[in-house]
């Protein structure tokens, strides 16, 4: 479930700051991209929904310290 959120970003911008590309297979029909990965044992995880990419919104899943320290001039709760 959603925990908070990346806003103004691509997905090449976290493709860039995650150092790799989506990687999970989600729901097609509502889901574009999709990243997992996990930090310290703690999993994590980015998604856009419905088309909130096209305007630069995508959600998060982990711990408010993983996103503020990756994504922080993006990341909001």
């Amino acid at each position: 479930h959603k925990t908070g959120e990346l806003n103004d970003i691509t997905p090449a911008m976290i493709t860039e700051i995650l150092g790799f590309g989506p990687n999970v297979d989600d729901d097609p029909d509502k889901v574009k991209h999709s990243w997992g990965f996990e930090v310290d044992g703690e999993l994590c995880g980015i998604w856009d929904y419905k088309g909130s990419h096209h305007i630069g919104m995508f959600s998060t899943f982990g711990p408010d310290r993983v996103f503020r320290a990756l994504f922080s001039p993006y990341y909001s709760l």
